[in-house]
């Protein structure tokens, strides 16, 4: 069977949330760097965790994406918005 994929605008994790900063509710907020993005296709297969966030600077819905290889990603899209797009992709089989 195919792997399938998900485009997605994504900026590296590099400090492995080593100061760990959450709202009120105690969802964790995170920066999105639309200038330090990349794009990238995620294999489905690979995505361990999705994690709703909230960018810090926008206040938008931002996901933290961890991958098998361990590689984590925080992406412009919600973890709504990235779970209809990877349930899109699946239904496109």
């Amino acid at each position: 069977m195919a792997s399938k994929y998900i485009l997605e605008d994504v900026t590296i994790v590099e400090n492995d949330f080593s100061t760990d900063s959450r709202d009120k509710e105690g969802v964790r907020i995170v920066t999105y760097e639309p200038r330090r993005s990349i794009k990238l296709h995620l294999a489905i297969d690979h995505i361990v965790q999705i994690e709703a966030v909230k960018d810090a600077k926008l206040d938008d819905g931002r996901s933290i994406v961890t991958l098998s290889s361990g590689n984590r990603y925080v992406t412009k899209r919600s973890a709504q918005e990235l779970c209809a797009a990877i349930e899109k992709a699946g239904a496109a089989a």
